[in-house]
């Protein structure tokens, strides 16, 4: 289903979730609005019809999942910031008057520490399939209403906001380096430190392997990355891989898009069946064969899974062609929402994606 628009934090409430939070809650909820606004969270934060359509949202998720394959930033997040994960959407939950609030992930860890956390609170856990893409609002929505679904480190976000606390700047490096880990890039003193992928790699104790190349943003996705070049400020993802990875090979080829796409599509529509928002990735990668520009609804819609990817029987990568390569961004799920059930859409086992992908090696044991 296509992710709706969204609009900028409004600091007023609709007249219907003033009653339903009453007097002394709703002025808290202003409160927290304006706050929001004024901050330098992203803009806009929530779906556009949590506030045109008052009573429309049934539930917030967090999706634990919602990293590319191999991402450790949840289980640290739960670890090291969980009370910052539990602030930032109780405050949600009173800024947009949600009826219910809960984390889904399929992680043993990060499930055991959310439970703990969210002890006697109002905040739902959930276990969810270890499958990919990940969508609890599918798997976990029983009511009729909207589903707004948010990537954890947005929702640590505001509760570091919440808590008077400067931003979490984290970062995940996984693949090809002796101790995979979560890296904490605010450095104490330092103002906005230009980090490098060599350096991040040197802090998780050398590669590897003798050469290797950065994938900034994630293995579907990712922009290749000089080992010498600032890394974005914003960066949450590293993955580091073997020069002669065959996800970088897949890469390369995919230099001059019309003739790989001539020579190896299938037209098998493999990609399409298993994307989660029903698009058609296959008439796109058509249409870039034929010089063609992607389409609009595309642009607004793929939420940028790489489903697609991992399911190309000829290896070629239709998401990394979908993503603006100017565009350098984390892999974030869109702010969907179903008003109602959408048809299930089918998923992959985790340990297929990660072998589609060449990346089991590099998986946890």
């Amino acid at each position: 289903m296509a992710a709706p628009m969204a609009a900028p934090v409004q600091s007023s409430l609709s007249p219907f979730a003033a009653r339903l939070l009453g007097s002394e809650r709703a002025q808290a909820a202003i409160a927290l609005r304006t706050l929001l606004s004024e901050s330098s969270l992203p803009s806009p934060l929530w779906p556009r019809f949590v506030d045109e359509r008052p009573g429309l949202l049934s539930a917030i998720w967090v999706d634990g999942d919602w990293e590319p394959p191999l991402g450790q930033l949840f289980v640290a997040l739960c670890i090291a910031h969980g009370q910052l994960l539990v602030d930032g959407l109780a405050a949600l939950k009173l800024a947009t008057a949600a009826p219910q609030v809960g984390f889904a992930t399929s992680s043993v860890t990060a499930l055991g520490e959310l439970q703990r956390l969210c002890d006697k609170t109002a905040i739902r856990v959930a276990a969810t399939s270890p499958s990919f893409p990940s969508d609890p609002a599918r798997e976990l929505a029983k009511d009729a209403g909207a589903v707004w679904v948010v990537d954890p480190l947005t929702v640590a976000q505001v509760g570091a906001l919440i808590a008077r606390r400067p931003p979490l700047a984290l970062c995940s490096v996984v693949g090809a380096v002796q101790q995979p880990q979560v890296l904490d890039l605010a450095v104490e003193g330092v103002t906005s430190p230009a980090w490098t992928p060599r350096e991040l790699v040197r802090r998780c104790l050398g590669s590897t392997s003798a050469a290797w190349v950065a994938l900034c943003g994630g293995a579907l996705t990712g922009q290749p990355w000089g080992a010498d070049e600032p890394l974005p400020s914003d960066v949450s993802h590293l993955l580091i891989l073997p020069a002669d990875h065959e996800l970088l090979t897949r890469r390369r080829l995919l230099r001059d898009p019309t003739l790989r796409i001539t020579n190896a599509c299938l037209g098998c529509e493999l990609c399409s069946a298993y994307c989660p928002e029903s698009l058609s990735p296959h008439r796109e990668m058509q249409a870039l064969a034929l010089h063609k520009p992607l389409s609009q609804h595309l642009s607004s819609a793929c939420s940028g899974c790489g489903a697609c990817s991992v399911m190309c029987p000829a290896g070629l990568l239709p998401a990394a062609l979908f993503v603006d390569p100017r565009l350098v961004r984390p892999l974030l799920l869109p702010q969907r929402h179903h008003p109602t059930p959408p048809p299930s859409s089918v998923r992959i086992p985790i340990e297929l994606a990660l072998r589609r992908l060449g990346l089991s090696d590099f998986g946890p044991d």
